[in-house]
């Protein structure tokens, strides 16, 4: 069963293959001279140290940060 305050505690995305395989299809595109998935990973957890560091600074609940960005979809 889900639950609101464990829900993304476990998300890392560079252990995630799905994770990788996508980062590395866009390395591919964007930044072809590191279209390897050593670099792929260490993009993915520098992606989450940086959103780490972002949502504290934010303060917003994940629910405050869904409706303002479904708001801004809409303007």
């Amino acid at each position: 069963m889900l639950d609101i305050n464990k829900d993304f505690e476990d998300l890392n995305l560079a252990e995630s293959e799905e994770a990788i395989k996508v980062a590395l299809r866009h390395l591919h595109y964007s930044d072809p001279a590191n279209e390897n998935r050593e670099y792929a990973i260490k993009m993915l957890k520098r992606m989450n140290e940086v959103s780490k560091v972002i949502g504290d600074k934010s303060g917003l609940s994940f629910e405050e940060f869904v409706k303002k960005h479904n708001k801004s979809k809409n303007q």
